[in-house]
């Protein structure tokens, strides 16, 4: 959180030395985001749509190119898959996604499962100024590879099923690793202002996965599958530029 005001006071105070108004500017960009994602490919048959947030750091280029390097992790509590308890005879209950299971004392008690990810990307961008209130604003396209990690998250309430102890979870969660690619659409605006700066759009992933866990319980053996994990969204981002600060001017007679 200091982070984040030292960059926004840091841009309030550079801001005056551009003219974005008429001029395709260079300059630092941060952003932050929020995505709802629709699952699709295999990744559909395990999770549900889910919330993602994302961070990134980069450079627009006088030329209108952009290059970043974004994260972003995602989440939600909509997992269909819940095969790994099955050699627990889980109890489902009216709560979304929540299971019982025999404890140690032999007692049902609450198991949750949840989706947790995350992605890492190198992206590469170009603004269109076909429309804005400034040749840095307009129809942005954006290209991206890197790696995507993801797997099911399983809370044992109150850690009293011995089988699902911390050090037991690999056994049950899926873990899942590959390669992902990014395409991205959208509108991008730098105000002439400098005080609204933001982007909104269409968004897709496809991970090229697999299982890198070597052994699964209810599988008997291991998680070693070859996946196709796609995700679609509309991301919504607040973007925080670092303009160059004017030079002090002095005149001689």
């Amino acid at each position: 959180m200091k982070g984040l005001l030292f960059v926004l006071v840091l841009s309030a105070f550079c801001s005056f030395g551009q003219n974005i108004r008429d001029t395709v500017i260079s300059a630092p960009l941060f952003s932050a985001s929020y995505a709802f994602q629709i699952p699709g490919g295999d990744l559909s048959e395990r999770f549900g749509v889910n919330n993602n947030l994302g961070f990134s750091a980069g450079i627009k280029h006088h030329s209108n190119w952009q290059f970043e390097v974004e994260g972003t992790f995602f989440f939600s509590n909509n997992v269909k898959d819940s095969a790994m308890l099955t050699p627990l005879n889980p109890k489902s209950t009216n709560i979304k996604n929540e299971y019982r299971i025999i404890d140690q004392f032999g007692e049902y008690n609450p198991v949750l499962l949840f989706e947790r990810g995350f992605t890492i990307t190198a992206n590469l961008g170009r603004v269109f100024p076909v429309f804005g209130p400034n040749p840095n604003s307009g129809i942005i396209a954006r290209i991206g590879v890197g790696t995507i990690w993801h797997r099911v998250r399983i809370d044992n309430q109150g850690n009293e099923i011995p089988q699902l102890v911390k050090n037991n979870l690999p056994f049950y969660d899926r873990k899942t690793l590959g390669v992902v690619f990014k395409q991205y659409i959208g509108y991008q605006h730098l105000s002439n202002s400098r005080l609204t700066n933001f982007n909104i759009g269409f968004e897709v992933y496809e991970g090229l996965t697999q299982g890198i866990r070597d052994y699964q319980i209810d599988y008997m053996g291991p998680y070693k599958s070859s996946r196709l994990d796609i995700l679609y969204g509309i991301r919504v981002g607040w973007i925080v530029p670092v303009y160059r600060k004017a030079p002090s001017e002095f005149y001689i007679d």
